[in-house]
Order: C-alpha cells, then structure tokens, then sequence
C-alpha cells in the first residue's frame, strides 16, 4: 500500500477522503486508514473468491427465509462520521472483511475499531484468506466488539444466518493468488 500522505501531515477528513477520491483517477482502490489515505491493492483470487461465497451464501439465504434485510454490495465499507448523522452505508448489521496478507494487527485493530464506532453493527466477521479461520467479534452490553472464536461456525442471530467455515471455504481455487 502506498500512503498519499505521510503520518506527520493532519489526519484528513471524511469528507476530504472523499474529495480526495473524486480527484483520483477511476479504477483507484484507495482506503482512509486512520486519517491517512492509502492505496489498496488489487485483492488477490482467493480474497474475490471468499467475498463473492460468502456473498452468495448471504443472497441465497435472503432469498430462502424472505429476510427483510440485502447484503450490501462488496465495497460498501461503514465509515463513521464524528459529530454527524450519515455513514457512507448507513444501518448495517453485520460487517464481512476478508483480510489480506497485508493487514497487520494494528490494521485490523483500526478497521475493528471504526467498525466498532457505527452504532448499527452488532457483528464483525474478520475471515483469513491463508487457512479456514475466523474470530467474530459481536457488540456487547458496554457498546464495544468482543471476540468470538468461531471454530466451525459463524453465528449471526441478528440476521438469522448461520455460515459454516466449510461453505465460507467452498470451492476455494487452487493457489495462492
């Protein structure tokens, strides 16, 4: 990743983030990590493949139970916004992130962190990429994330799903890209 700014500059914005983005050119993945925008890679197969099962274990279900809820589409990220009544996607429940290679702990700490700050998610479901894995984190009763180890399942009651690591992994092609 490639940081647009360096750490000594004045975190940006939310809405400097986005005018930042209507600047770059189209085809750009950019982040706001902490105040600091940073170029993304292109996900690796296996990051599409997870992200495209789980999203399809997610439509099939809706379809199924008729839950009066639609998984959001890959990209739409909640970011919080300090002081103001809007996310960019407002009233999620449940967050999905498959992680990359480069996601170190403290990456993920922000990401949890700012998933932890939008008042409507009740899950974050981090999902590895290098082995079958996931630890839930669920909001508990003082407002923050607690982690879940989910050893075989993942357990989401507020949307009425239930995922096993199998199907998350189904069909994973072969490969590390």
């Amino acid at each position: 990743m490639r940081a647009a700014e360096t750490r000594d500059d004045p975190p940006m914005s939310l809405d400097g983030f986005l005018a930042f983005l209507g600047e770059r050119p189209k085809g750009e993945r950019w982040e706001l990590d902490d105040g600091v925008p940073l170029m993304t890679p292109q996900p690796t197969r296996r990051h599409d493949w997870i992200q495209v099962t789980i999203l399809e274990a997610l439509r099939q279900h809706r379809r199924r139970h008729a839950s009066p809820w639609r998984p959001p589409g890959p990209s739409q990220v909640p970011v919080p916004v300090p002081g103001a009544a809007r996310t960019v996607a407002p009233d999620i429940l449940v967050v999905f992130e498959v992680l990359s290679p480069s996601d170190r702990p403290r990456r993920r700490a922000s990401k949890l962190a700012a998933s932890a700050a939008v008042p409507s998610i009740v899950s974050v479901v981090p999902v590895r990429q290098d082995r079958p894995s996931v630890t839930g984190h669920r909001r508990n009763p003082e407002g923050g994330l607690s982690a879940l180890l989910c050893t075989e399942v993942v357990d989401l009651p507020e949307i009425g799903v239930t995922l096993t690591l199998e199907t998350i992994d189904d069909d994973m092609p072969l490969g590390s890209g």
